[in-house]
């Protein structure tokens, strides 16, 4: 593939973005004033939800997953980190890589509203991470700032997350164990073992051990949260 490939369509993004300010309205605590701190960062994740209610379903339909899941892991990486950082953080990364062997550092950026590594894309789109190209990099950065393509994309990378532990299961039908593994692997990744995750279940939730798997509890947490917000009963 290459440089001149041209990765998603050019789209305009409606969705406010969540910036620096956002983010430091989400880290105060004001007594007696609603929508600050954590509540103005789920106001915000629940309208991000709400919003690309229809996108969520399409693309969940089409890589045959959970509706739920793909609109819980948007819940949750929605807010956090100021969107507009991201790319400068790429192109940050793409001039330290200058003097590496590799571009491991600069594939392993996150950008989107619900964010993505450049690397993970990458594969998704068959490309090689490895022999990915500078330019090819931003484009796909660039392609993660429309919602529509970052939907698309991490409904296929649960997909294939799925896939990775239970490779004989059906992705439109999961246990609470499916669940809690692919958004335990959306955070952690897949170096580690299967097992780990299984044990970690069975400890008691005081234990240290279970953060490895906090993520994809949240998911089983929140699920009554995003149904209202989906409008499943």
């Amino acid at each position: 593939m290459n440089n001149k490939n041209v990765f998603c369509e050019p789209a305009q993004t409606k969705f406010p973005r969540w910036d620096l300010m956002d983010y430091t309205i989400s880290k105060w605590e004001k007594n007696g004033e609603e929508y600050w701190g954590q509540s103005y960062l789920f106001l915000y994740k629940d309208s991000f939800v709400k919003y690309h209610k229809d996108l969520i379903i399409k693309y969940a339909s089409e890589a045959k997953i959970p509706v739920l899941l793909l609109a819980d892991v948007a819940w949750q990486e929605a807010g956090g980190k100021p969107d507009n950082l991201k790319p400068q953080v790429l192109l940050y990364r793409q001039l330290i890589d200058k003097f590496r062997s590799n571009n491991d550092y600069s594939n392993s950026v996150s950008v989107g509203v619900v964010a993505m590594q450049i690397r993970v894309v990458a594969e998704l789109l068959g490309i090689n991470p490895k022999n990915i190209s500078s330019r090819q990099q931003l484009q796909i950065g660039r392609c993660l700032l429309s919602d529509d393509f970052n939907l698309k994309m991490v409904s296929l990378h649960l997909r294939d997350l799925i896939k990775f532990d239970y490779p004989d299961a059906n992705t439109q039908i999961l246990s609470d164990e499916n669940l809690i593994l692919a958004g335990s692997r959306y955070n952690r990744g897949t170096q580690r073992k299967k097992e780990d995750f299984i044990r970690a279940m069975s400890l008691p939730d005081d234990s240290p051990e279970r953060d490895c798997i906090s993520y994809g509890l949240a998911i089983i947490k929140r699920r009554s949260r995003v149904k209202k917000l989906m409008g499943i009963q």
